[in-house]
Formats: structure tokens, C-alpha cells, sequence
């Protein structure tokens, strides 16, 4: 856990509904909330609505995209494939 700053330890001993001095050391029910909260882990769970139809964007282009093998050379006719033809 990284040290906290004495603002951050001054907010928290507030929201705990007590004092917070820098001089003084922590008391031992904030140290133990946060210890705690160091051992806790993230809640993490699905994407949001936006994400969602990021994603699904993110796919539709993908999807819509030109491939790589793609050349836009192949649909021109070569001059000897035209079968004698003007072309205008």
C-alpha cells in the first residue's frame, strides 16, 4: 500500500467522524479500516450501456472493413481483357 497523504488521512479520519492530527500518529480503528480496505479487491462487472455500443461499433467496422488481400486493381479490365471494345 503506498502512503497516504496527510489530506487523504485527514478526509478519511472525517469521514469516520473523527480528528485527524498529523503530529499525532493514526488512531488504531483507522489503521485497521485501513488495512482493510488495502486487502480488498475490485467489483468488477459487465460494461455499461456505452461500452456496450462502443463495442458493438468497434465490431461493425471491423467487420465493414476492406480486407487486407483486397486490391482495387482486380476490378479494372486490362486493356487486352476488354475483348476489343471501346471503353468510354
Amino acid at each position: 500500500m503506498h502512503t497516504l497523504s496527510t489530506r487523504t488521512l485527514s478526509a478519511l479520519a472525517f469521514d469516520r467522524g473523527e480528528e485527524y492530527d498529523p503530529g499525532q500518529p493514526p488512531s488504531p480503528t483507522l489503521l485497521d479500516d485501513l488495512g482493510m480496505a488495502d486487502l480488498a479487491s475490485p467489483v468488477i462487472g459487465e460494461d455499461g450501456p456505452y461500452e456496450q455500443a462502443r463495442r458493438r461499433r468497434r465490431e461493425r467496422r471491423q467487420l465493414a472493413a476492406v480486407p487486407a488481400w483486397f486490391a482495387a486493381e482486380d476490378l479494372i479490365a486490362a486493356p487486352w481483357e476488354n475483348d476489343g471494345e471501346l471503353l468510354v
